[in-house]
């Protein structure tokens, strides 16, 4: 983890509402795993005060650059979009603890949906072999971004791929047997993923996005109930990918808080 001034070196459009973010990245800093995030102070100003999570998408060949997948949807995102390439930023990175490989045999199926893209895109890119499933709802909310080969499109109204959620697909298509199940998106899909996972005795990795201030479990503010009921969980480094059971968060806390 280091804190650095980072250099934009794009920040396009890919979807309605949607940019991606293209960093200079300091290789002194660690290289950055699929899962982790980095922590962006929008403007010099006091206002918005608290940085804003961001998690990796991509990283380049030569570690060199690092992209982030966001939406723009509040005062400090609606600043972060309109930086020109050429502008400097604060950035604090790696962050968290990103997805682990999966086991000896295992097939790893991926899914994601909204925000929950960037990550489990930079995982796909990340694996040999896997099966990446994604959720829109609709056609025009699909990202103009270079997708794996053979990624399976889910759409809530049927205008693209299969009509339906990633987990109703996965459900059809995925036979039971030693599969690993990642997933970031929307509380809804993760709750509806942990339970299939746990109806087929899959083993899975979650990742709750959820708003931090803090980016290093100091503050406490992105605190999640455990699913065993012991205690609280830290998103931003218990987390945000859980994996064990009993050490996740619980199903009402999946839904991340973000400011608007």
């Amino acid at each position: 983890m280091k804190q650095f001034e980072a250099e934009i070196i794009s920040n396009r459009a890919v979807a309605p509402g949607w940019k991606e973010l293209v960093l200079s990245w300091d290789k002194g800093a660690g290289q950055p795993e699929p899962g982790q995030f980095l922590s962006l102070r929008v403007s010099p100003r006091s206002d918005p005060l608290l940085r804003r999570p961001f998690a990796f998408s991509g990283m380049s060949e030569d570690g060199g650059r690092v992209s982030a997948i966001y939406q723009v949807r509040g005062p400090a995102t609606s600043i972060l979009a309109e930086l020109a390439p050429g502008s400097a930023i604060d950035a604090i990175g790696p962050l968290g603890r990103g997805f682990p490989r999966p086991g000896p045999g295992e097939l790893a199926i991926l899914a994601a949906g909204g925000i929950g893209l960037g990550p489990v895109l930079f995982l796909a890119k990340s694996l040999a072999a896997s099966t990446l499933v994604l959720g829109f709802r609709e056609a025009s909310a699909l990202p103009r971004l270079d997708l794996p080969q053979g990624c399976v499109t889910c759409t809530d109204d049927g205008s693209s791929g299969f009509r339906g959620k990633p987990s109703e697909w996965i459900s059809r298509n995925v036979p039971s047997g030693l599969v690993r199940l990642y997933g970031c998106g929307p509380a809804p899909m993760l709750a509806a993923l942990a339970g299939l996972a746990a109806e087929r005795s899959w083993a899975s990795s979650l990742s709750a996005e959820q708003w931090m201030a803090c980016g290093v479990g100091a503050c406490m503010g992105c605190a999640l109930r455990r699913s065993d009921g012991a205690g609280y969980l830290r998103a931003c480094s218990d987390g945000p990918v859980f994996s064990a059971d009993a050490g996740r968060p619980s199903p009402v806390d999946w839904n991340p808080r973000r400011p608007t």
